[in-house]
């Protein structure tokens, strides 16, 4: 008797388990489309399943729940964006209980302003309003607080949680060194950014940007005005676009940005600086150079000088004047 039900057992059991088999495998043809739903946070685990369900991602509620209570991980699924293989119902469930969301790619370069990043991002997929973005950095005065680099974000995104992960990243690598050697310098953290930030948009050859630094910062000790260009082009374009060519009214821009006609550094960052650039603000080379000017072949590098009548000379000589 009990050995009759010991193998009706196991024959229930092993008909259920080819039941599940067959319906949780993926079909043999691979759908090519895989459908991106979105976990809204605060849904319960057959809320969930139901969502799927509905969306054409899984052909049987039951089994799938069956599935995650076996693999006691029916208490973790987790909100957010996923794109899912229709019936790849051990996948489904991986990415479920793992919060493995749907992320996009987005890789940030150095020396953009936050409407240029808000811009990428929108284009992306990661945010819908770049206005939206853009307007939270400037009422925040947060210009420039983001790291280089390459970040993973969910579609459709609130902006304020991106601005939010990138000033994280920038904290985390703006580290202790830089805040002490600032200190030493006796400027503030927004000062250094702030001239690193100039540099950025200045320096085309990573081994120039120390003597650049040194230009602004011998300029800043016997305060004489910075005159530097991007200044001008960020007071011209708001941070939307740069300006290649100025004229002699650019220079003459009314903006506290406008370091040809304001002392001093601007008022915060006009982009955002890669590593490179922080470490020449506080690591300036020691040079007597208060003048600078681009070489007109192309090349990215610059020619260095003491004196204004020296800088007018090598402007001659490069026939810019």
């Amino acid at each position: 008797m009990i050995k009759n039900i010991f193998f009706a057992l196991v024959g229930v059991l092993g008909i259920l388990a080819a039941i599940v088999f067959v319906v949780a495998a993926p079909s043999i043809s691979r759908d090519p489309n895989p459908v991106q739903i979105l976990v809204p946070k605060g849904l319960a685990q057959g809320q969930i399943i139901q969502l799927l369900k509905d969306n054409g991602v899984i052909r049987s509620a039951t089994v799938f729940k069956m599935l995650s209570r076996i693999a006691f991980r029916s208490s973790r699924f987790r909100h957010g964006v996923y794109l899912f293989e229709k019936n790849h119902y051990f996948k489904i469930l991986n990415q479920l209980s793992q919060g493995l969301t749907y992320r996009f790619k987005v890789t940030l370069p150095e020396g953009w302003t936050a409407y240029q990043v808000a811009e990428r991002l929108a284009k992306n997929g990661v945010i819908i309003d770049p206005e939206a973005f853009a307007l939270i950095v400037k009422e925040g005065q947060l210009e420039g607080m983001w790291y280089p680099e390459t970040y993973y974000f969910e579609p459709a995104s609130d902006s304020k949680s991106v601005i939010e992960e990138m000033i994280r990243e920038f904290h985390e690598n703006y580290n202790e060194e830089f805040q002490k050697r600032a200190a030493v310098m006796n400027m503030t953290d927004r000062q250094i950014l702030t001239l690193a930030s100039i540099i950025e948009r200045e320096a085309r050859i990573d081994s120039e940007r120390p003597t650049i630094s040194s230009v602004y910062h011998n300029r800043l000790k016997k305060r004489k005005l910075l005159e530097a260009d991007p200044t001008v082009q960020y007071a011209i374009g708001e941070g939307r676009f740069w300006k290649e060519r100025l004229t002699y009214k650019d220079l003459n821009t009314n903006s506290p940005y406008n370091t040809y006609r304001k002392s001093g550094l601007p008022p915060g960052p006009i982009c955002n600086p890669g590593v490179e650039s922080i470490q020449a603000a506080l690591y300036p080379a020691e040079t007597p150079f208060l003048y600078f000017v681009a070489d007109p072949n192309g090349s990215g590098t610059h020619h260095f000088t003491q004196t204004y009548d020296q800088h007018m000379q090598k402007q001659r000589d490069l026939g810019l004047v």
